[in-house]
């Protein structure tokens, strides 16, 4: 019943871009501190899609503390204690990728995660639990959230899974993997009104894995306004996969079978598919969700 819940939000698709940390620090079994850090990323730069999610700008991090004296005050707090995470494989491979661009020599961590445990989103598994969450992506918000939800599990205490609210049936379904299925109008490509100069124009593209920076329903309509063609299930004809955490062994696999016959299907992790797309998320309309 020891141990400290972390999130980061990070200001780019690159994961050692990040702009915020929150602490959630539990000691038997209470959460004593909740700590919140501002991060200024490298160059202090941001995509407009980032932050559309948390909110954070280059203004507000403009005289904030670079990582590494950030981590100085929080490795602390931290060294020694199990660190708890809701989708850890994105928070602490942002660390690790954020120590390395830093420099910084990397220090042993004991990880967990409550996303793996539940398959749930962190904003589905607190209503699950009856949990509030007053600023869903803000980093201290979401690591005492979490810190919550951990304690829950530890407690041995069955989420209601019926107090999560249902997802609208034209865009997606929600299984007990965790992941967003995509149906409806967002499998319809859209040529005439795409953007013919984008890099998935006219592509076949697949989704897999969970996307920590973005939902997978607006990553689909962001790249069916760029051209795509959304498939759900991987084929010779399939040209790009984008890759979230957890992936689907089957859809790896069969990326595997095929590249070996020659096929040429691309796995294009987040930070890359942000990056592809960046250059065109300003000329979204202000109402684009």
């Amino acid at each position: 019943m020891n141990f400290v819940a972390i999130d980061v939000e990070t200001a780019q698709g690159k994961r050692w871009s990040i702009c915020q940390i929150g602490l959630a620090i539990v000691e038997n079994g209470e959460i004593t501190q909740t700590i919140s850090r501002l991060v200024q990323p490298p160059l202090n730069e941001y995509s407009e899609w980032n932050i559309r999610v948390h909110g954070i700008t280059p203004d507000m991090t403009a005289e904030a503390p670079l990582f590494s004296e950030v981590w100085d005050e929080i490795h602390p707090l931290v060294h020694g204690k199990r660190l708890v995470a809701h989708n850890a494989s994105f928070d602490i491979n942002c660390l690790m990728q954020t120590f390395d661009f830093y420099g910084l020599p990397v220090p042993k961590l004991e990880c967990d995660c409550t996303y793996s445990r539940t398959g749930a989103k962190l904003n589905e598994i607190c209503a699950a639990y009856d949990i509030d969450m007053n600023n869903h992506h803000d980093a201290a918000c979401d690591a005492e959230a979490c810190a919550r939800v951990y304690l829950k599990l530890l407690s041995g205490i069955e989420p209601d899974f019926s107090k999560m609210q249902p997802r609208s049936k034209k865009s997606t379904f929600f299984q007990a993997d965790g992941h967003e299925h995509l149906c409806g109008d967002v499998l319809q490509p859209d040529l005439e009104h795409a953007d013919c100069s984008s890099p998935f124009y006219a592509k076949k593209v697949v989704f897999t894995g969970v996307l920590k920076s973005i939902p997978r329903t607006e990553a689909a309509k962001l790249v069916k306004k760029l051209g795509a063609d959304i498939d759900t299930t991987i084929t010779k004809r399939t040209n790009f996969v984008i890759t979230g955490s957890a992936p689907g062994p089957s859809k790896m696999k069969k990326i595997e079978q095929l590249n070996a016959q020659g096929c040429n299907i691309r796995l294009v992790f987040e930070e890359e598919f942000l990056s592809m797309c960046g250059k065109r998320l300003k000329s979204l309309p202000d109402n684009f969700t």
